[in-house]
């Protein structure tokens, strides 16, 4: 495949189907399209999974009536992933009050091409289990995902999303897989892959962070490439930080452009 726009637009699409996929699986018909812009309602306060996805650079009323106005009358936070590559406003974004965060890599790559490496340090050989979770193990995962934000309310509504989603019937969420590294039983390490029509999607790579620094995310990751390479998408995205592309890239990931990040707070 060629690395350029049509790549992109593979990352792109992923995150659309993905804000899309999970916001209707906790809340019914929660999402709304016009040209350019992706409004996904969870309903649960949280900014993980109230999403907005713009692929168009749109005048600065249209972003505010569609998506920081309806989402202000509801209290709730939300994330806005601008993939167009033109830029937003910084100013006019600002005024609406949506703040910048890091912006993420766009990763894309062939399936054939991937490559997983499945050597294990020394002192995890025997020790680290890497599997995929069933739903009695969905609420650990969340608790997991929810360090990230201690004391703040995001890390409840992260948990609620989890404890909520191990009710829904496997065939309903079949899209969404998760995947977990254990160590004596503990799941110190989580990631998931999203089924669109066209792609993979690796999201949600997260370590305890008691547990940093020993090479599980690194085997999570490439256990996740190892899957991939098991199944029948074409293509594989990612979106990561620019400190931490160079793992995908070793794998076989080429990156694809920019994906901008903005936070709302009601």
């Amino acid at each position: 495949m060629k690395y350029s726009l049509s790549a992109k637009n593979l990352v792109n699409r992923n995150l659309e189907a993905r804000a899309n996929y999970c916001a209707g699986l906790m809340s019914v018909d929660g999402t709304r399209e016009i040209t350019g812009v992706l409004r996904a309602d969870s309903g649960l306060l949280s900014h993980t999974f109230n999403q907005v996805v713009t692929t168009a650079v749109m005048p600065s009323r249209i972003l505010q009536r569609f998506a920081v106005d309806y989402f202000r009358e509801r209290h709730s936070p939300f994330t806005l992933w601008h993939c167009a590559n033109k830029p937003l406003d910084e100013g006019e974004m600002a005024e609406l009050g949506l703040r910048r965060q890091p912006s993420m890599v766009a990763m894309a790559g062939e399936r054939v091409h991937l490559a997983a490496v499945d050597d294990l340090p020394e002192d995890l050989k025997g020790k680290l289990q890497l599997e995929p979770l069933d739903a009695e193990a969905l609420d650990a995962y969340g608790q997991l995902q929810a360090q990230a934000y201690s004391g703040e309310r995001e890390g409840p509504q992260i948990r609620k999303f989890y404890q909520a989603l191990a009710r829904v019937p496997e065939a309903k969420r079949c899209r969404l897989r998760y995947f977990a590294g254990r160590l004596d039983g503990k799941v110190v390490a989580g990631a998931s892959l999203y089924a669109s029509a066209d792609a993979l999607g690796c999201y949600e790579l997260f370590v305890d962070e008691n547990y940093r620094g020993r090479g599980i995310g690194r085997a999570l990751f490439h256990y996740l490439v190892g899957q991939i390479q098991k199944g029948h998408h074409k293509h594989a995205v990612a979106l990561t930080s620019a400190d931490r592309q160079q793992l995908l890239l070793e794998a076989g990931f080429f990156a694809v452009g920019e994906v901008a990040c903005y936070r709302f707070e009601p």
